[in-house]
Parts: C-alpha cells; structure tokens; sequence
C-alpha cells in the first residue's frame, strides 16, 4: 500500500501535495470526466491505464503518465503484468476508443514510456496527447485493489469496544510515500495514511474496510 509518484508535483490538500502517482496496487483512477463516464457505461470491464501527456524523441513513443504501479509496467528480474500485454484500447477526450497494439515499453525519469504500430513520427505521436490508455480488467494479485473498487467503502476503526463507523472512502491520492484515503462522515474529514500496517481488513464484496485508527487522527 505505498505509493510512489511518478510526476512531482499538483495541487494542494491540506497542506498535504496531492500528486499524480503510482501505487504498488494497480489501481483504477476515478474523475476522468465525460471519458471516464463513457467508458464506465458501455465498458465496465475496461480500466484505464494512464494518459499520455506528451511525445517522447522523434519515432513515434509517447510518455504515459501512468495510474498503476511502475512495477505493473516494468520489474526488476522478473516480467511485470503488463509487460507482456500488447493490445490495448487508445481513449480520446470523448470516449471514443480505438484498438491499438504496443511495440515497445519501458520506464524513463518516472514515466512510461510506449511504442504503438502505426505511429512512426512525431507528428502522429502528437495526434495522441490527452489520449488514455486502457486494457480489459486484470485479475489483481492478493492484497491488491482497484481505485474504484475502494470509492465509497465504508471504514471502521476497531478499537478496545470494537468497531466505530468512521465514514466513507470519497477521494485516494498519492503523497510519494504513501496512499492517503480521504475518509468523510457530514463535515468530518480524515486523511488516513493508507499502510498496510494501519490496515487491518478489506472486505470488497461487503464494501468495508476495517483500520487502525492513529491516535492523532
């Protein structure tokens, strides 16, 4: 459950720098506007990968800002579980969606770097910015959670009297060290560092979440 980000910097919450990151979870970015809304109602078992945000040389690559974990892209010493996935869906800002096959992949200063048949220039790899990638949902390895999955879950805090209804899951964000679950009951906002030692359950199919709650919170 720690996060790595991959581009260093965005907006502030709190005082805490909400950043665009990576996660050792694969997880599935929400707020991606009238694409993300598309995609959910006629796709449901699609997930988007990252955005391309720009070109990268003169042959064609994009850099992808990716929502997944760097490792899910490329490891060390063993294959990540992307690494041998080569047909993916490329995403216009509307929600249109294409096929697309992937030639090459690798990590560069914390951004993806992808190669797809088909763009040869820079000029075509131009016409792809704004463009996000996603593939047919992955089966997760244990521990292991989409963003969207998480989105709304009910949170416990188990104590000596036993459990205390905190509220809900409304937002996750990066901070380069860790994720932060932004946990809201009316007015009351907690920001909870996301460990796996404060984490004590997880339950998908009832939508709760049980943790230990840090006395400062």
């Amino acid at each position: 459950m720690v996060a790595r980000d991959l581009v260093p910097l965005a907006e502030k919450r709190k005082g805490v720098a909400k950043q665009s990151f990576a996660s050792e979870k694969p997880v599935y970015r929400p707020g991606l506007g009238k694409c993300a809304q598309r995609m959910e109602r006629n796709d449901r078992d699609l997930v988007f990968l990252g955005e391309i945000v720009n070109t990268q040389g003169r042959k064609g690559e994009v850099r992808l800002i990716s929502y997944l974990s760097l490792s899910s892209f490329v490891t060390r010493g063993r294959r990540g579980f992307l690494e041998s996935m080569k047909n993916v869906y490329l995403v216009n800002p509307d929600g249109e969606k294409k096929e697309a096959r992937i030639l090459g992949l690798r990590e560069q200063k914390g951004f993806i770097i992808l190669k797809f048949a088909g763009y040869d220039t820079i000029s075509q790899a131009e016409q792809l910015k704004k463009y996000k990638v996603a593939c047919k949902r992955l089966p997760l390895a244990k521990g292991a959670y989409y963003v969207r999955d998480l989105m709304g879950m009910e949170v416990f805090a188990e104590d000596k009297t036993g459990l205390r209804r905190l509220g809900k899951i409304v937002d996750i964000f990066g901070t380069g060290t860790n994720d932060i679950y932004v946990i809201k009951e009316e007015t009351k906002e907690i920001l909870f560092p996301a460990v796996k030692k404060l984490v004590k359950e997880i339950d998908i199919n009832k939508k709760r979440m049980i943790i230990d709650l840090p006395e400062e919170l």
